[in-house]
């Protein structure tokens, strides 16, 4: 647009960007085709071929996703600021599922398309400014924020989830999960001084982070080079295995308690877990598990239970989350810092050098995280991942 339209003399450059396309996805041979299955050795060396189960159909539509990004990029004061700001729309339409059928038709299941559309956008800010720029002095900082965001553009009344979370313009990256049962004050029920799961689910929830940031920055003077990035995230949820793993195998520090040691030492059962119990009454509960008749009467828990039982009931087995576990993945983290020095021109001239550096390098320095302590919540899933690792190193840098 500098080139169109003539600026005040703040700009010195300002260019607009955007892009439409609309992108298909084949669907795989077999969604399409019916074939036949195929076993070696199936009884006495013979080998069988069954016919599939599921009815398939050459009509099927491929899943589509239309999307469309809009930007603009600036820079002001003889390039000493930059900015650049884009935004995106994309939507993907013609979605596939299995769906159950009538075993009269003499198949289990059919692959079709239904009518939910889901919905992506978002927008990413990113800014630069060169606040020192001298012949001994500079000093640059970048930022840049970002948002992304799914939701449900359209829900499909019969195939779509069926939930009150799932509705036309809410967000899509849901996650559930089948909560403790819990008092109207939020309380552990226990029953015989164990907690029992619900029988309906729980929204606990967004997997994707409400912001994403970042943060790098340059300071040199002469021949002297400083550089430190820094980025997090705010918000998202994400299933802590690592701890629920730690705690159901009886190796989280805080599992050592005066009952477990009175229990192991002593063979004493005195754990009473904090919670309520049910004294009378009855509750009763809708399709989506929101009470609609409560007529219970709740004592504090008094019944004493074996530590161990009570921890590997409220921290089961590592593969079955346990609501508690789902996390906060806000965190902070200072991903790299260096520092570099440049041999003077003359040293390399003597050496026949074009140039050579030598760079002290950290990564992974320091890492604050809202609600992870044995984890790196910088991964898409924890499945019992390795905390992340510091590097300390060096490297020499020559030109011929």
């Amino acid at each position: 647009m500098s080139e169109f339209i003539d600026l005040p003399d703040l700009f010195t450059f300002w260019k607009l960007r955007g892009s439409w396309t609309v992108t298909k996805t084949d669907l795989d041979i077999f969604d399409t085709v019916q074939a036949y299955s195929v076993s070696n050795n199936v009884w006495d060396g013979l080998n069988s071929a069954t016919y599939p189960t599921a009815l398939r159909s050459s009509t099927l539509k491929p899943v589509t996703a239309r999307s469309y990004e809009i930007g603009t990029e600036f820079n002001m004061w003889e390039n000493r600021v930059h900015a650049d700001f884009a935004f995106y729309n994309k939507l993907k339409y013609n979605l596939t599922r299995e769906a159950t059928i009538s075993s009269a038709s003499g198949f289990s299941s059919t692959l079709l398309n239904y009518d939910e559309e889901q919905l992506r956008r978002g927008f990413e800010l990113a800014i630069g400014v060169d606040l020192i720029k001298s012949k001994d002095w500079n000093w640059t900082v970048n930022v840049n924020w970002a948002r992304d965001r799914y939701y449900y553009a359209q829900v499909d009344p019969v195939y779509s989830t069926q939930n009150q979370w799932v509705q036309d313009g809410l967000r899509w990256d849901w996650l559930s999960v089948y909560d403790w049962e819990r008092d109207p004050d939020g309380n552990l029920i226990l029953y015989n001084g164990l907690p029992r799961r619900s029988e309906y689910q729980s929204f606990a929830g967004y997997e994707y982070p409400d912001w994403i940031w970042g943060l790098n920055t340059t300071l040199s003077y002469k021949n002297w080079s400083l550089y430190m990035s820094f980025d997090g995230r705010i918000g998202g949820t994400v299933y802590n295995q690592t701890e629920q793993a730690m705690w159901n195998s009886g190796s989280h520090p805080d599992s050592d308690t005066p009952e477990r040691y009175d229990e192991v030492v002593n063979g004493n059962i005195s754990f009473v877990a904090p919670g309520v119990k049910v004294v009378s009454g009855s509750v009763e509960y809708d399709t989506d598990g929101n009470i609609i008749s409560d007529t219970r009467v709740f004592a504090p828990n008094d019944v004493p239970v074996s530590y161990q039982s009570f921890i590997q009931t409220y921290e089961p087995w590592s593969g079955n989350a346990a609501s508690q576990n789902y996390r906060s993945t806000t965190f902070f983290k200072i991903r790299e810092l260096s520092l570099t020095y440049k041999l003077p021109k003359k040293a390399c001239d003597w050496a026949h050098l074009k140039g050579a550096s030598v760079s002290f390098i950290g990564q992974n320095l320091l890492l604050w995280a809202k609600e992870f302590k044995y984890a790196d919540p910088d991964v898409d899933e924890d499945n019992l991942s390795s905390p992340s690792q510091r590097f300390l190193g060096f490297n020499v840098k020559v030109d011929f």
